[in-house]
């Protein structure tokens, strides 16, 4: 069945602050792909269209130019939206093929996904915006028919991280038909593959003597261009994104973004993109935006030394995470000084730039601070832009003025949840 697919924000997407603040939950990353593409294995046919607040929609744009952003061309067919923060699809898509009606499926008294069956959409033009579907869904309730499903959704970044090692794997597995021998892959004399039949190198990877790629625990996918140092270990199942450079350290479990320098230790972690962590250190159980830098010898704890389930504050709200490993959240253009030590579970805003030689024990700091825990002062957004615009610059990359406006909503507290789509549970079947 031919159909489109919108993958939505719902009221929740604070709850994954501060990797959320200039990014929809749905393209975060687990495995290899960011969320909303895992949904290519069960719909292999969809159009795929995204929908975002409208503080972040044009940011959203220039990141996914493949995908409409915030239009929906609906065609002669179906109009499924799924909400961005799915985790597991369970028998979502055979219940979507099965079903003869416009259908709210949920689970546990959340939405999951909202199908709009053609008939019903008589009214909305071709191309519409989300608006429109949420208005129909409002004026035409009680029409769609309730039903359960077994598709569970995200609740919390450390979710995320706790599927790092089964998304790799079903990514890898997945990709696999397409990935073809590379001619131009270099391992030198000296480097070390085991379980070569899991391991894929792209185009350009380069291998160096002494690097051990070790796939016996899980497939290690290497993107194009990449390349890993000497004395490094990358334990699978582990992906490191194109255009990174892995040296001197071991990376285990982990999903690597793309254009990353990584170093010392990275252990069941997720660096988004463009993260620099060129020096010894230890991160674990961490989800990193983009663009933080870790100065040499910054180590965060993800571990209690009771063993006790690790608190995390979001939006000054303490939240139990059932876990006992459970490490950083970082926000966009952070950067940590020298020797900087990070406590556990901590969370940590936009554009802080954090002082070294200590140790952080905040449960949360604000975006746009300037300092340590003894004491923080506003980081005056002049001069973070411009070390931003530095940074930035360095991997001959340039800021958009789409994400200055953005940054500045959120150094002047401006952030929106407009744009955020809520389907409530359908009541009757019609």
């Amino acid at each position: 069945m031919q159909f489109v697919i919108c993958y939505y924000e719902d009221e929740k997407f604070d709850r994954f602050y501060p990797v959320t603040i200039l990014r929809p939950v749905y393209t975060l990353r687990a495995g290899i792909v960011p969320l909303f593409r895992r949904g290519e294995r069960y719909f292999p046919d969809a159009e795929v269209c995204l929908s975002a607040r409208d503080q972040i929609s044009p940011l959203l744009v220039e990141t996914f130019r493949d995908h409409p952003v915030n239009i929906i061309k609906r065609g002669d067919c179906d109009i499924l939206f799924i909400n961005g923060r799915i985790r597991d699809y369970g028998d979502l898509a055979e219940a979507v093929s099965e079903a003869r009606l416009s259908t709210v499926f949920t689970r546990q008294g959340q939405t999951v996904a909202v199908l709009f069956k053609k008939h019903l959409l008589i009214e909305i033009p071709l191309l519409a915006t989300q608006r429109e579907y949420q208005q129909l869904y409002e004026t035409e309730h009680d029409h769609f028919a309730p039903a359960q499903t077994e598709a569970t959704l995200y609740d919390y970044c450390w979710e995320i991280m706790a599927d790092i090692e089964r998304e790799i794997t079903a990514d890898f597995a997945h990709l696999r038909p397409g990935m073809t021998t590379r001619d131009d892959v270099i391992l030198q004399d000296g480097a070390i593959v085991v379980n070569r039949d899991d391991v894929y190198f792209d185009s350009g990877v380069e291998v160096r003597p002494g690097a051990v790629i070790d796939a016996s625990g899980g497939p290690v996918f290497i993107g194009c261009n990449s390349r890993i140092e000497a004395h490094t270990a990358v334990i699978g199942p582990c992906y490191i994104g194109p255009n990174s450079v892995v040296l001197a350290g071991r990376i285990a479990a982990s999903s690597i973004g793309h254009t990353c320098r990584v170093g010392g230790e990275v252990e069941e972690s997720i660096f988004h993109c463009y993260v620099n962590k060129y020096h010894a250190g230890f991160i674990g159980h961490s989800y990193i935006a983009p663009w933080v830098n870790f100065g040499a010898m910054t180590t965060n704890s993800d571990l209690k030394n009771n063993y006790s389930n690790i608190r995390v504050s979001i939006n000054d709200r303490a939240v139990d995470t059932g876990s006992i490993k459970v490490g950083s959240f970082v926000g966009d253009h952070t950067k940590f000084g020298i020797g900087t030590l990070l406590n556990t579970g901590i969370n940590i805003g936009v554009c802080c730039n954090i002082l070294g030689g200590t140790l952080i024990a905040d449960k949360e700091v604000p975006s746009f601070r300037w300092g340590s825990s003894e004491k923080y002062e506003q980081y005056h957004f002049d001069k973070a832009i411009e070390t931003v615009r530095r940074s930035v610059a360095r991997r001959n990359c340039s800021l958009s003025d789409r994400e200055i406006d953005l940054l500045r909503a959120v150094a002047n507290g401006a952030m929106s949840k407009e744009g955020a789509m809520e389907f409530r549970q359908a009541v009757t079947s019609g």
